[in-house]
């Protein structure tokens, strides 16, 4: 039953999981949470124009929380749908832009990887309201990069290591988070790729819901936005493990015909 009701409504579920991922960002943006520094300290990045950092990060919270009530509510939802698109695919290029101004280095790819996840579902949404189509196989990829992202920046690979470890340190001793995000980046590595190439990748997305319970669980003890926000993934990941309709075809067939 539980199930059924879940995947026999793809569409307003993946809706509650949009309105939870910018609900959690954009508190974060407020100040409701620790997580507001390295949001600082990205926009202040990459603030080529000199704004004021405070206020575009409070305008970009209420933004965040407009799209999360439109999104759910269903209001002006394709207008909606299009323009964050379009934020989401500018934040997947700000964070690219981080790394680079932290490394020198321009193979930030898990940096906008990360991001993906939510672009992906948007798109997906796009396409329901816009074209009548389902492409299930959308909300496998982009789980899929989400943890490849976080797998890869753990390992110090394409991403920022630091930012993984400095937030699991808020909630646990530095030897232990240390530990918890090397070993975690082996596993969330493995999990993305079997996602993304669709090699066993109902398990995978089992396995990655029951970890993601544990990743919730330490991102409410940092703060209610971040425990939010990755509810988000949680869901997601859920949803992908029970609808077999996510894994009838892999990657390279992404945009064929597919149900509508």
């Amino acid at each position: 039953m539980f199930k059924t009701a879940i995947t026999e409504n793809t569409v307003l579920f993946f809706r509650i999981i949009l309105a939870f991922t910018f609900t959690g960002h954009g508190l974060v943006s407020l100040g409701f949470s620790g997580g507001y520094e390295l949001h600082y300290r990205i926009f202040e990045s990459v603030n080529l124009f000199n704004w004021n950092v405070e206020r575009f990060l409070f305008w970009q919270g209420l933004w965040d929380l407009l799209l999360a009530a439109g999104i759910l509510f269903g209001f002006q939802i394709k207008i909606l749908l299009s323009a964050a698109i379009i934020y989401l695919s500018s934040v997947a290029v700000i964070g690219w832009m981080y790394f680079n101004s932290k490394t020198g280095n321009i193979f930030g790819f898990a940096e906008s990887f990360r991001r993906f996840a939510w672009l992906f579902y948007a798109i997906f949404l796009w396409l329901h309201y816009f074209k009548n189509q389902k492409r299930y196989t959308l909300l496998r990829i982009g789980i899929g990069f989400a943890f490849l992202a976080h797998g890869l920046a753990s390992l110090g690979f394409f991403g920022l290591r630091g930012a993984h470890v400095e937030l699991a340190s808020q909630v646990l001793s530095e030897e232990t988070a240390n530990a918890i995000v090397f070993y975690s980046g082996y596993s969330d590595t493995a999990i993305g790729i079997f996602l993304l190439f669709g090699i066993f990748s109902r398990i995978a997305a089992s396995v990655g819901a029951v970890w993601l319970l544990v990743v919730v669980w330490l991102s409410f003890m940092l703060g209610i936005p971040e425990g939010i926000f990755r509810t988000g993934f949680l869901l997601s990941c859920i949803y992908v493990a029970l609808d077999l309709r996510c894994h009838e075809r892999n990657i390279l067939s992404l945009f064929s015909k597919q149900i509508k």
